[in-house]
C-alpha cells in the first residue's frame, strides 16, 4: 500500500471516530432489551445500564431503561430517565416516540400525542409510532384520522399484532363487541406476547359474564408478566365477580404490593370490608383513595356511610354534605345527611335500614308484646256480604252473629 492511500486511510478513520461523539461510542457498549420474562437477564441490564449512567451519563442509556422500565410496568421511573435523556439530546425522534409511550401508559393522551407527533417530524417513520398515533386518536374520538393511521401501520408491516389490537380496541369503543374480540385474537395469534391484548380480552369477558374465558386470558398473561399491577387487579375484578372475596382482596393486596398508588385497588378493597361491616378498614381504604383521587366519583358518599356506621355522627355530616354540594342528586347521601343529624341530635342507634320513624314504630311493637296486658284485642266483625271467587259474580249473604 502506498502512502498516500495509507494517508488517506488514517484520514478516513479519524474522520470517522471524529464523527462519533461520546455518547455514540458509549452506547455501543450498552447491552440489548431482555425478555421481560427473563428475571436475571432484566436485572443485569439493568444493573449495566445503572453504571454506564453512573459513569458518564450518555443520553442514549437512559433512554434504554426508560425503555426497560416501561416494558416492566414502571412507567414513573421510565418517564424520569426518558425525560433526561431528552434533555441531554433534544433532537432524537425516538425519544420523543418512547416519551409517548410512556405518557399513553400514565393516561396523558393529549401530551402523548404531541410527543408521537414531534417524533414524526423529526424522521420516525415506522408501524409502531404509527399505531400508537391512532391509539391516541381513537381515545380522543377522533376515529376517522385514527382509522389512517392505523392502516398506514397495517400496510407498512401487515402482521403487527399491535395494529390488529388498536383496530380492536376502536372497534370495543365503538360498540362492535363481536369485531373486537376478533381482532384481538388475530392479534394474540402475530404478537403472542402483548401484554394489553390479554387484559383488554379478560375484561371483555368479564364484562360479558364469561369468568372462565376472562380468567384463562388473564392467567395467560400472568404468567408472562408475573409482576404487572394491572393484571393483579384485574384477576380481582374476576374473583370479585365470582364472589370469592378473600382471593379478590389477596389479588387487590398484591396489586399495592406492585404499585402502591393503584387507587382503585383500595376502593375495591373498601368495598369488600364494607360487605363484612368492617367499617373501619373500608373508612382507611376509602380515604386512601379521597387522597391518590380527590375526584374519585361519590368517594365522600362511601366515607359518610362508613363514619355513620361507626357512630361518629359529625364526621358523617361533613362527608355527606360535601358529598351534596358536589352531586345534589345523590340520593343515598342525601338520606345519610338526614339520619346523621337526626341521630346526633336525637340519639337513634345506628340502623342502615330502617328510617328513625320506623326504629320507633319497631320499639313500640316490641313494647307492646312484651307487655300483655296492655294488649287490645279488636272484637272481630263479620262481614255482610262475601264475594266468591267465581265469575259469575255470585253473593252469598252472611247473617250477623248475635
Amino acid at each position: 500500500m502506498s502512502k498516500s492511500m495509507r494517508r488517506c486511510l488514517v484520514l478516513l478513520l479519524s474522520g470517522l471516530c471524529l464523527a462519533c461523539g461520546p455518547d455514540d461510542r458509549q452506547s455501543a457498549r450498552i447491552p440489548a432489551y431482555p425478555r421481560p420474562d427473563d428475571s436475571s437477564r432484566v436485572t443485569g441490564t439493568l444493573n449495566a445500564l445503572t453504571r454506564i449512567i453512573n459513569t458518564s451519563s450518555p443520553a442514549s442509556a437512559y433512554a434504554k431503561r426508560a425503555a426497560l422500565f416501561l416494558t416492566l410496568g414502571q412507567p414513573a421511573k421510565s418517564l424520569d430517565d426518558i425525560n433526561e435523556a431528552i434533555n441531554r439530546n433534544a433532537n432524537a425522534g425516538s425519544y420523543y416516540l418512547t416519551r409517548a409511550q410512556v405518557l399513553r401508559e400514565l393516561r396523558q393522551p393529549a401530551n402523548a400525542l404531541a410527543d408521537a407527533q414531534r417524533a414524526e417530524i423529526l424522521g420516525i417513520n415506522s408501524p409502531e409510532l404509527y399505531t400508537l398515533q391512532g391509539d391516541l386518536l381513537q381515545q380522543q374520538q377522533q376515529y376517522d384520522k385514527a382509522r389512517l393511521y392505523i392502516a398506514k401501520a397495517l400496510q407498512m408491516a401487515p402482521y403487527d399484532g399491535e395494529a390488529y389490537f388498536f383496530t380492536g380496541l376502536m372497534a370495543a369503543r365503538q360498540g362492535d363487541t363481536a369485531r373486537a374480540i376478533e381482532l384481538y385474537q388475530r392479534s394474540l395469534q402475530l404478537k403472542p406476547r402483548y401484554l394489553e391484548t390479554y387484559n383488554q380480552l379478560a375484561t371483555v369477558y368479564r364484562v360479558l359474564g364469561n369468568l372462565d374465558a376472562a380468567m384463562a386470558y388473564n392467567g395467560q398473561a400472568i404468567r408472562y408478566f408475573p409482576n404487572n399491577a394491572r393484571l393483579q387487579y384485574g384477576r380481582g375484578l374476576i374473583y370479585h365477580a365470582t364472589n370469592r372475596l378473600d382471593s379478590a382482596m389477596f389479588c387487590y393486596q398484591r396489586t399495592l404490593v406492585l404499585q402502591p398508588g393503584y387507587y382503585q385497588a383500595h376502593f375495591q378493597m373498601g368495598l369488600i370490608s364494607q360487605k363484612y361491616r368492617n367499617y373501619y378498614t373500608a373508612l382507611t381504604n376509602y380515604q386512601k383513595v379521597q387522597q391518590l383521587r380527590p375526584q374519585f366519583p361519590r368517594i365522600d358518599t362511601y366515607i359518610g356511610y362508613c363514619y355513620e356506621q361507626l357512630r361518629q355522627y359529625d364526621q358523617a355530616i361533613t362527608a355527606y354534605t360535601k358529598a351534596t354540594q358536589q352531586n345534589p342528586g345523590d340520593r343515598q347521601a342525601s338520606a345519610g345527611l338526614w339520619r346523621s343529624t337526626r341521630r346526633q341530635y336525637v340519639g337513634y342507634p345506628a340502623n342502615p335500614v330502617l328510617l328513625p320513624e320506623e326504629s320507633l314504630q319497631e320499639a313500640a311493637i316490641k313494647r307492646a308484646r312484651s307487655d300483655t296486658s296492655r294488649i287490645m284485642i279488636q272484637p272481630i266483625e263479620p262481614r255482610t256480604q262475601v264475594l266468591s271467587g267465581h265469575s259469575d259474580s255470585l253473593q252469598r249473604t252472611v247473617k250477623p252473629i248475635n
